[in-house]
């Protein structure tokens, strides 16, 4: 059996169909011919019918879908137990001392690891941006003659809750970003 015996496929006649489609369209084909055409692909039982259709055009090259090349992925970044030690106790440092203590560990651990001075970058940005959230609500409460002072509450229990989601994600090692920081030091 040749391969011009073969039955053609739907998608082989789909395939055609948007080749003869993409010739009208460029203007190598008339109205008339490109219907001819059209109805001799549509009925196309075997290769040598389907490729009939073609007959007198100017070849063009037909796309190949090569599939993409094998990447290795990269290899997942994992801490060592002592940066994501560091790291959390840069985070729940901000409990007791607000952001003295992440600054502490930037200026000492995290000259020396660069996951403990990521998570404590992150730490103290935080921290920072919630002392100024508390310095500017003071502000407004005191110029509201104390309108606004329903607000520190929410912005405490706020605070407290990511200073502990902070710490138990860099303590399973997770790369957690605090929402609404600003992040002054890089």
């Amino acid at each position: 059996m040749s391969t011009s015996e073969l039955l053609v496929t739907p998608a082989q006649r789909d395939r055609a169909v948007e080749i003869l489609k993409e010739m009208y369209a460029d203007g190598r084909l008339d109205h008339a011919e490109f219907d001819t055409r059209l109805e001799l692909a549509l009925k196309a039982r075997t290769r040598a019918e389907l490729n009939s259709t073609f007959d007198g055009l100017v070849a063009r090259p037909v796309p190949t879908y090569v599939p993409a090349a094998y990447t290795r992925p990269a290899p997942l970044q994992r801490y060592d137990g002592d940066g994501r030690g560091m790291g959390t106790v840069a985070h729940w440092l901000g409990y007791p001392t607000f952001f003295v203590g992440p600054a502490i560990v930037v200026a000492t651990s995290g000259q020396k690891n660069p996951a403990v001075r990521k998570h404590a970058v992150e730490a103290l940005n935080f921290q920072l941006s919630a002392f100024g959230a508390f310095a500017l609500l003071g502000i407004m409460t005191g110029a509201t003659e104390g309108f606004t002072a329903f607000l520190f509450p929410i912005v405490g229990i706020l605070w407290f809750i990511l200073t502990g989601i902070g710490g138990l994600a860099t303590a399973v090692g997770a790369n957690f970003r605090y929402p609404f920081t600003l992040r002054l030091i890089k």
